[in-house]
């Protein structure tokens, strides 16, 4: 039986793997680079010898396709998920404050937790669930009325102050889009805010990695596909797909060897398109703006100090150039390895071209800022950007985005850039992932159907 082929090792392509191996469909995964995980990586750091991430990526427990994922390759019990939703921020003027959600029933946790926050004063607590409530109708043909609306447009629209988009929408949306609210989608963000909120209290529990990302998600993935008899290969240079009778049969490698398969699922960075599609796509109006769409950048700026001065495990920072801040000895499953701080900039194009001391003066001054002299000189930094961490959510790139399937019927595209109906996050890979293993299964079992049907008649006595 000839496998299901998937161009890219990153976790919608390995998420599809798993999909496929876990129904007994056999898979091999071509990765271009040394090693898998895509943007979800980690790596020891040469210096301390502590587990880097690329970058923090921060779940809710109502991902509910993630947790699926991660109960299937068993790393699961590898999050660390609060007992009660809680956010906590640092107000330039107010200092700490939370924004928690009590246990109870849909939608009275958000009720009581909009009306009982010290973030806000009492006129922005009642504007937030006026908000809150435009979020529960906004579904359906309702959903036409944003399609086109930036939310920051949405949010005037629902009677937001300027200082509740600054204390709560702002930090909120660049953390969950990778972008500011004056550009990023009202309709991804308000789905996104769907999911997150109002599904009741647990759903809305932060979920932190408690490990690097590639324990939680790649080593165990890979391992479960090879156990289940498929292949994930690195360092292999897919440069043609191979077309016959308009279908995918096969792959084509730098070295020219060639790799048969049944169907085709394309899970690269949609930049990389390009260079893959065969002509009869790659001249598509939908892919020719997918394939350019502008990006998002995040940087992530790791500190060792030689003292502990966070109380909370994470906190954001309302009105700074840092938008979040995780103390990682805190969340980690080993905390005696000294004092590690991870420093977030999200829709960084201001600060991606800084060189490493100016983006650890930038950390450095905002942590002063809220922490005081306890912060001192660092011992340590690593500074990671990732230019191309994401898509820009605008409301253009989501008109952009495309289905799963082709006009090719065995070639599916996989990624969190296509329409989930969600920003580019852990969650939107992974439902992409298993949708396009649910399309290839089906091609790959009619693609089988039709080789028997070939090979019956072929046989058939005249």
């Amino acid at each position: 039986m000839k496998p299901v082929l998937i161009v890219g090792g990153g976790l919608s392509g390995l998420a599809a793997g798993v999909e496929l191996a876990s129904h007994g469909t056999p898979v091999v995964i071509l990765e271009q680079k040394s090693y898998p995980g895509g943007r979800a990586y980690s790596f020891s750091d040469p210096v301390t010898g502590d587990i880097i991430d690329n970058g923090q990526h921060v779940l809710i427990a109502g991902y509910d396709r993630t947790m699926h994922f991660l109960e299937t390759i068993g790393t699961r019990d590898l999050l660390r998920i609060q007992p009660q939703p809680s956010l906590v921020f640092h107000h330039p003027d107010r200092g700490f404050r939370s924004f928690r959600l009590p246990k109870l029933p849909s939608p009275l946790h958000l009720l009581l937790g909009a009306l009982t926050t010290d973030l806000f004063s009492v006129a922005d607590r009642l504007r937030l669930l006026r908000a809150g409530l435009d979020v529960r109708r906004c579904t359906g043909p309702r959903e036409k009325l944003v399609e086109d609306a930036t939310v920051d447009q949405w949010l005037n629209s629902v009677g937001q102050s300027e200082e509740a988009k600054r204390s709560f929408w702002e930090p909120l949306a660049v953390s969950i889009m990778n972008e500011h609210i004056s550009a990023a989608s009202a309709l991804v963000f308000i789905r996104s805010l769907r999911k997150a909120f109002f599904a009741g209290w647990k759903e809305a529990a932060l979920a932190i990695p408690s490990v690097g990302l590639s324990t939680l998600y790649v080593d165990a993935a890979v391992d479960y596909i090879r156990r289940k008899g498929g292949e994930v290969r690195c360092s292999a240079d897919v440069v043609e797909i191979i077309l016959e009778n308009g279908c995918v049969t096969g792959l084509r490698f730098r070295d020219g060897s060639v790799q048969e398969g049944s169907a085709c699922l394309l899970t690269v960075p949609s930049n990389k398109l390009r260079g893959l599609l065969p002509d009869s796509l790659s001249g598509l109006k939908s892919l020719s703006v997918i394939m350019d769409l502008p990006v998002s950048p995040i940087v992530s700026i790791h500190l060792w100090f030689g003292s502990e001065f966070m109380e909370h495990d994470v906190v954001g920072l309302i009105g700074k150039r840092i938008q979040w801040v995780f103390n990682k000895r805190k969340l980690s499953k080993e905390p005696d390895t000294g004092p590690n701080v991870s420093a977030v900039i999200s829709a960084a194009r201001d600060f991606v071209s800084y060189n490493n001391e100016a983006l650890t003066a930038v950390a450095l001054e905002d942590l002063r800022l809220v922490y005081g002299s306890r912060v001192g000189e660092p011992l340590h930094v690593v500074v990671i950007r990732e230019k191309r961490a994401t898509f820009s959510a605008t409301p253009a790139a989501e008109r952009a985005r495309p289905a799963t399937r082709t006009v090719i019927p065995n070639l599916f595209l996989c990624g969190d850039w296509t329409d989930t109906g969600y920003p580019a996050t852990i969650e939107g890979a992974v439902i992409s992932g298993e949708r396009g293993a649910a399309a290839a299964r089906a091609s790959s079992v009619a693609f089988h159907k039709s080789i028997d049907h070939i090979i019956d008649n072929k046989e058939r006595p005249l």
